[in-house]
């Protein structure tokens, strides 16, 4: 069991944060199922799955760390709103 905060915080107990491998950092999904709430861990990713993400580039073009840049953040910003 756990309580509310002021803040709208709430602790989750050690046994659950053991068993799931909670870690600090690790972000949760909270859904809406019925009358309840299903808490989910979020899978952390991996730089492998950043994999392809440079194949429309052309070699020798220059530029290229701001060109992964500007691809790692629009597939970052993508993936975040539709885990949500």
């Amino acid at each position: 069991m756990s309580t509310v905060t002021r803040k709208g915080q709430v602790t989750v107990p050690k046994n659950l944060r053991d068993k799931l491998q909670i870690k600090e950092g690790d972000s949760l999904i909270f859904e809406l199922r019925g009358s309840g709430l299903l808490i989910r861990k979020k899978p952390r990713r991996s730089l492998l799955d950043l994999g392809g993400i440079a194949k429309d580039r052309k070699v020798g073009k220059g530029g290229e760390r701001e060109f992964t840049k500007m691809r790692i953040a629009g597939k970052t910003a993508r993936e975040g709103l539709n885990d949500e």
